[in-house]
């Protein structure tokens, strides 16, 4: 080995001396998340950042757009207008209507459940 190797090799040596108990809590904490099954879930994570930000930024923007919707109906920016209970009972053939009467029962229901408990 060369001269300029042997002195990284005492550098790194002197840095590992220093940084002992550092280094040990760190090997500590990743053997803890191993063990618990977070360090592979991470590590998914990290290496396929990019789908999983891409697919956060999808859910996202389907959860404002639904959000702009919801506001803009409760602010009186669209118009309702009277309609026969015959055009609200052919509303229930859309699967959209559908889904979104299920999402409010379960919100209804999720109200419900929390307002016995307190």
């Amino acid at each position: 080995m060369d001269e300029r190797g042997v002195q990284a090799l005492d550098r790194v040596m002197a840095q590992l001396q220093e940084s002992g108990e550092a280094l040990e809590q760190f090997l500590r904490l990743v053997n803890a998340l191993n063990r618990s099954g977070i360090l592979p879930f991470l590590t998914g994570l990290a290496e396929n950042l990019d789908v999983t930000i891409s697919s956060l930024t999808e859910q996202n923007t389907g959860l404002i757009r639904t959000l702009n919707v919801i506001y803009a109906v409760l602010n009186g920016d669209e118009e309702v207008e009277d309609v026969p209970l015959t055009k609200i009972l052919q509303e229930f053939n859309d699967p959209d209507v559908r889904r979104g009467l299920l999402l409010l029962l379960k919100i209804l229901r999720a109200i419900g459940s929390a307002s016995k408990q307190g």
